[in-house]
């Protein structure tokens, strides 16, 4: 016994009891005298008798968890859904389990398919930069397992999800620029499938209608949402006759990118150049100068997916019907863009 966990049947051996009855002594089942349920509690304490969860979780058709996917693990932003998620799955008694897809389809697909082989009550998810195909979420549905995207999410996918207003909050950001003394703002975006690049899009042309700025598409250039890519895009357009005097940058990293280029280029930050970023990552408070961004208010985008989730979990009036929730993001201003 000592080489594999204790079961219930080895409980029910020694005390010459059945197995059933052992079961119900342990849930505190009164149809079972108090002399046998306290004589099996403690036989179980003395054993370190833990319920195998796989076993439960078969019997019941619940496991009391959740899984989450993220793209990257070490990312601030994610670690903050994260915690707003757990907030929500300790109100519920749920425990829960994440995974990074590391930006790759492949992984985000074998991510999936472990949680659902592990036969968690719900999956929270958002989608890798790599993701265009979406078999593994049909199947999710398919399988009746709870889900909601938050963050990357897609038109494609008739399923509740949770997102930043990505139209208003490119529009504040590339606004403040504007009204910073900008005339030639740049974008650094991503690859043009994914939804949240397409609606961070129609608030920078939105912001530069407005400011009666006429639309310049050699100005727009899709990246890798990496800090080299950025980089690279930024040496590229800074190095222009009529270069830009300021970039808006759909997330933390390539801001960063663009303020690296900008600073080996001998410009001034935020005189020359200034820039702003999206998702008030740590990098973009201890970078140098500090960066201007939006916050996303991450904690309240998991506390927002969860609380989307154990509706479909426990079955609440107009549980089936698919939701989007809308968390407002914040302009933070700092150094990289503040005159």
């Amino acid at each position: 016994m000592a080489n594999r966990p204790v079961t219930i049947k080895d409980i029910a051996e020694k005390l010459s009891i059945s197995v059933s009855t052992v079961s119900r002594a342990l849930k505190n089942n009164p149809e079972i005298s108090l002399q046998t349920r306290e004589a099996v509690q403690k036989l179980a304490k003395e054993l370190n008798y833990r319920p195998n969860p796989l076993a439960v979780a078969l019997k019941t058709q619940k496991s009391n968890t959740i899984g989450v996917v993220v793209p990257q693990i070490v990312s601030s932003f994610y670690a903050s859904v994260v915690k707003g998620i757990e907030q929500v799955a300790d109100e519920h008694g749920y425990q829960v389990f994440v995974s990074s897809s590391n930006e790759k389809l492949e992984k985000e697909k074998k991510n999936v398919d472990g949680f659902l082989n592990m036969r968690m009550d719900g999956i929270i998810l958002s989608l890798s930069r790599a993701t265009n195909t979406y078999d593994h979420i049909h199947k999710i549905k398919d399988m009746g397992v709870p889900i909601v995207l938050f963050d990357r999410t897609s038109k494609e996918l008739d399923v509740s999800k949770v997102v930043a207003d990505d139209a208003a909050a490119a529009h504040a950001a590339v606004t403040h620029l504007l009204e910073g003394g900008a005339k030639r703002v740049a974008f650094l975006t991503g690859p043009e499938y994914m939804l949240f690049g397409r609606n961070r899009m129609r608030g920078y042309k939105l912001a530069l209608s407005d400011k009666n700025i006429d639309l310049d598409e050699t100005l727009i250039s899709r990246c890798d949402f990496t800090v080299d890519s950025a980089k690279s895009a930024t040496m590229e357009l800074l190095s222009r006759s009529n270069r830009p005097d300021a970039f808006f940058a759909i997330n933390d990293e390539l801001a960063i990118g663009a303020i690296m280029a900008a600073k080996e280029l001998g410009f001034k930050i935020p005189e020359e150049v200034a820039v702003v970023g999206f998702s008030n990552s740590r990098r973009s408070r201890y970078m140098e100068p500090s960066i201007s961004t939006m916050d996303q208010n991450p904690k309240e985008v998991g506390r927002e997916a969860a609380n989307l989730l154990f509706e479909q979990m426990e079955n609440k009036p107009d549980s089936d019907k698919v939701k989007e929730a809308v968390v407002h993001a914040d302009l933070i201003v700092r150094a990289s863009s503040e005159k």
